[in-house]
């Protein structure tokens, strides 16, 4: 697993300096890091899933091409696919894209949600449309016309399974951010089409995963919570926590003048604790997880939301 190790003003940890930490006993024991699988049972249960998952997917013709989706590689696809249910935490959202809050969610689904996530794009791929308890996603022409096409993107433009369900996601999900642009024009994947607002993504994880979720925060407002640090700890007991944050104060530059103070970007935070005055978080976002060192004062700064996906149903597939 790719990890970067970072500090308060955004510059690497010098590595000499976390061995010494190590040597001098001061990195505490780490929170519990996944509140679902905590029990033989429960991991049963999600390793048969996924390997369910894996079955759906070998037993497919990867050369066969979709009736309904005339610009995507089936070998792309399919290799995309693939390389999804085996690392989850490789997911990215691409380069010059509003698609952070479709990779979050697909990262999760696909930790614990395989095959409900697999059966759902196999049945987009080819038929065009995928059912869930709550909504059925069947996007538009435009759409369909437009996966396979995203160019310019980094990896994004050679991952077709990433591209349709990215922009199927943004069409088919609507938030109050979305209001004035409902139809999708080339360019849209990084316009307020593809936006993201915080109560539209509590609304995915739910419609999607048949998630239980528990959320603090909003667009405008931070959490109101007296101690952040003590707040997120309890949650990362509690279940899979996912934060809507400013990413102007997650990956901080001297070149900033200006910060605009709004949330920006999700991500998901595995680990949280103290070494002596600072916090220490470990997260995922971009396709890896990441290390750094922030103080209370910045940790404030960054959240605006905090969601803690509580329960799930495994056996709902």
């Amino acid at each position: 697993m790719i990890t970067r190790l970072m500090k308060d003003n955004g510059t690497p940890l010098k590595l000499t300096a976390w061995l010494m930490m190590l040597f001098l006993g001061i990195l505490p024991v780490k929170a519990q890091t996944d509140s679902f699988v905590k029990t033989d049972s429960a991991l049963v249960q999600l390793q048969h899933q996924f390997k369910q998952a894996m079955q759906l997917l070998d037993n497919e013709d990867t050369t066969k091409a979709s009736p309904v989706w005339p610009n995507i590689d089936a070998r792309l696809f399919y290799a995309n696919l693939r390389k999804n249910l085996l690392h989850p935490e490789k997911i990215n959202q691409g380069k010059a894209t509003n698609f952070c809050g479709y990779a979050a969610i697909t990262h999760i689904l696909i930790k614990y949600r395989p095959l409900v996530f697999t059966k759902a794009i196999l049945a987009l791929y080819h038929t065009g449309q995928a059912s869930f308890p709550d909504k059925t996603l069947q996007p538009s022409e435009r759409i369909r016309q437009a996966v396979g096409t995203l160019k310019r993107k980094g990896e994004l433009d050679v991952l077709h399974a990433d591209q349709l369900w990215f922009l199927t996601l943004a069409e088919e999900f609507k938030g109050y951010v979305n209001i004035f642009d409902h139809k999708y024009k080339p360019g849209d994947e990084n316009a307020i089409w593809a936006a993201t607002n915080f109560s539209k993504f509590n609304r995915m994880l739910r419609v999607l995963g048949g998630f239980k979720t528990k959320s603090a925060g909003s667009d405008l407002l931070r959490p109101f919570k007296s101690n952040f640090y003590d707040y997120i700890t309890s949650q990362l007991q509690a279940g899979v926590v996912l934060m809507y944050i400013n990413s102007k104060y997650l990956h901080p530059s001297k070149y900033t003048l200006f910060k605009l103070r709004a949330p920006t970007h999700f991500i998901v935070l595995y680990e949280m604790y103290k070494i002596d005055d600072m916090i220490e978080i470990k997260y995922w976002d971009y396709g890896l997880k990441t290390e750094q060192l922030i103080t209370k004062k910045r940790l404030r700064k960054l959240i605006f939301g905090v969601t803690t996906i509580t329960e799930k149903n495994y056996e709902k597939n």
